[in-house]
């Protein structure tokens, strides 16, 4: 029923009077002063004051500017409510668990947000003593900021595999709650390979050339008390994919690459041979396949990768749609003669490079690319890219002149 005399008291501090109020008082305005201003009484100013801390507060997690996730923060209680926009997990502040507890929070706050904002260790962001202070209302956005270079340490039983040919190794593993795919850079016959590097030269030229591809960053890999250098990248299963080879995927046909048909055809017969059986056998259009098989070649092309094989190209089976799906680009790392533990044995660059092919075509690089452009043309498929920019995160000799020769023969296409 309608109040019609609009009896009753009204409120003299808006809202938006009182955000102004607290934001003042925060800054070192008294109470008083405040009350006196707004025309109110002391007593009703605090009250109104404490009755809003008490009000859940809402917090958007951010990636990539876009929310992905709204938590309703009750601090009086203690009590988490969240809302996730987003299917991917990966994306997600608390993965998997959908009813993260009070504790979850505080860990997300400790590991993701406050000790990057220079907080002081964990279980210490309530303290409010000192320089480094912080109140937790303040939050209205949390979005991770990786660290120079985050490290991970792993047990025996983390690791997943390991690369155990020529007497050498490189381990793998998920991190916790199996958000992140960490590997190290692989030892061959004693030599600590900067094979880490090249799979970030390799994902960053595959950005600028609009490539899908696994995006790899440098990490360190702690295990059996040594620090081994990496990658990481997000691990894809999470969200649904599961990566089907090739190889695997020519099993399921009965089809053999050691067919004499196969291996007598050119390397662009060998290309479109490949691309016709992903597009029949993944229900796909073969553009498609085309173009996933053409970026896997002029990448492993640009970073002289020797290690293209039936195992790490194929498809991507999404358990959410029952579909397969074209897949990123991944495992780069074998190029720039990052897989040849002779290198530093060699006198001359032209020396290096006859250990340099691309597989699985068995052509040189340079060859290949210019067969590439002149079936393809290149420069129009990738027609924003004028210039290759190599990143210096690897700075060996033999490695910088095939980026100089490369980044030349790029130019030069017509």
């Amino acid at each position: 029923m309608s109040n019609e005399r609009n009896a009753g008291r009204k409120p003299k501090i808006s809202n938006t009077d009182l955000q102004n109020i607290i934001s003042r008082h925060e800054s070192g305005e008294s109470i008083a002063s405040l009350a006196a201003e707004y025309g109110v009484s002391r007593q009703a100013l605090h009250k109104r004051i404490k009755e809003h801390e008490t009000l859940p507060d809402t917090i958007n997690w951010m990636v990539d500017g876009e929310c992905v996730t709204s938590m309703e923060i009750d601090w009086q209680h203690h009590v988490l409510t969240i809302i996730n926009y987003v299917v991917r997990l990966s994306k997600l502040p608390f993965g998997f668990n959908n009813n993260p507890s009070w504790q979850d929070f505080i860990k997300l706050l400790e590991e993701k947000y406050l000790q990057q904002m220079g907080v002081d260790g964990p279980g210490t962001f309530f303290m409010t003593d000192g320089e480094k202070t912080f109140s937790p209302k303040s939050i209205r956005e949390l979005e991770i900021k990786s660290k120079s270079i985050p490290e991970f340490a792993f047990t025996k039983k983390d690791i997943l595999l390991t690369r155990t040919d020529t007497d050498g190794f490189q381990m793998k593993a998920l991190s916790n709650e199996r958000r992140l795919f960490v590997k190290s850079q692989a030892i061959m016959s004693g030599l600590h390979m900067r094979d880490w590097a090249v799979e970030i030269i390799a994902s960053d030229i595959a950005r600028q050339f609009g490539m899908p591809c696994v995006i790899q960053k440098h990490c360190h890999f702690a295990y059996g008390g040594r620090k081994f250098d990496g990658v990481y990248s997000d691990n894809f299963e999470l969200d649904g994919y599961t990566f089907l080879s090739f190889e695997s995927l020519l099993e399921s046909r009965h089809i053999s690459t050691k067919d004499d048909a196969l291996i007598k055809m050119n390397a662009i017969e060998k290309l479109k041979w490949c691309a016709m059986q992903l597009s029949d056998i993944g229900d796909l259009p073969y553009s498609d396949a085309e173009k996933y098989m053409l970026d896997l070649a002029v990448l492993d092309c640009l970073v002289g990768n020797v290690d293209r094989h039936t195992r790490n190209f194929g498809l991507f089976y999404n358990s959410l749609t029952g579909k397969h799906e074209i897949p990123l680009i991944f495992d780069n790392g074998m190029g720039l003669f990052e897989h040849d533990y002779y290198r530093d044995n060699y006198k001359t660059y032209d020396e290096a490079m006859n250990a340099v092919y691309v597989a699985p075509y068995g052509e040189d690089p340079f060859d290949l690319l210019q067969a590439l452009h002149k079936e393809f043309n290149l420069r129009k498929i990738y027609s924003g890219v004028t210039k290759i920019n190599y990143l210096d995160t690897l700075t060996t000799p033999f490695a910088l002149e095939y980026e100089r020769r490369m980044n030349d023969l790029w130019q030069k296409l017509d």
